[in-house]
């Protein structure tokens, strides 16, 4: 496989690490932390796929590998090559509209929630708040810990910890609009019933006024 091919069919996985080595993580091991560490927050790569495509990469010519023994252990470090940095050049500045893709399973159940009853459909956006608002936890650590390798990788934790509160936020008006809808449909029912359970008392009612 050529360079040239191997850069036109690059997946995100594989960008993500050739941008990890470019930032200086140069193991598979300082790759799969720092996707831990940040871009899993936002952009669910493979971690298991990482050194697969490691090997994929330098079969590529798009990095190379060297060993590098250290404490009895035997690592491969990886750098890019020419035609690595150009295919990171490429697709960080790439005019491109990039790709906007979410998978929340919260959001999946909320989509499908009206085939519940009120209580579980309450239940559902309970659950929901509670995933964003321990993503809100998690973000503000990182923020308290400040250690970024750079300005950016900040602003991407800010961008994050800012849409999970709007999702909380969001989650706890939704709640309460349930819960009024809930309240109004119960008070509906009881009327309903209490007509039902007494329809002679009501005619006896009209026609008392009637009389009258």
């Amino acid at each position: 496989m050529s360079p040239d091919l191997a850069t036109e069919a690059l997946n995100q996985t594989a960008r993500i690490v050739l941008a990890m080595i470019a930032e200086g993580h140069a193991t598979g091991y300082a790759i799969k932390a720092e996707i831990e560490r940040s871009t899993r927050l936002y952009w669910g790569a493979s971690v298991g796929g990482i050194y697969p495509e490691l090997r994929r990469l330098a079969q590529a010519g798009l990095v190379t590998v060297r060993d590098d023994p250290r404490g009895g252990a035997v690592r491969h470090c990886y750098e890019l090559t020419e035609s690595g940095r150009a295919a990171v050049h490429r697709w960080l500045t790439d005019p491109d509209a990039p790709i906007l893709e979410l998978r929340d399973e919260a959001l999946l159940q909320l989509r499908f929630a009206g085939v519940l009853a009120p209580d579980e459909q309450l239940d559902v956006v309970q659950r929901m708040s509670e995933v964003h608002s321990q993503r809100v936890a998690e973000l503000d650590a990182l923020l308290d810990a400040d250690a970024f390798d750079d300005p950016f990788h900040r602003m991407t934790i800010e961008f994050a910890r800012g849409w999970n509160q709007w999702a909380v936020d969001w989650c706890l008006a939704t709640q309460r609009r349930l819960r009024r809808r809930l309240s109004r449909e119960r008070s509906g029912a009881a009327r309903g019933a209490t007509s039902t359970a007494d329809p002679q008392g009501s005619r006896s009612a009209t026609g008392s006024a009637r009389q009258q």
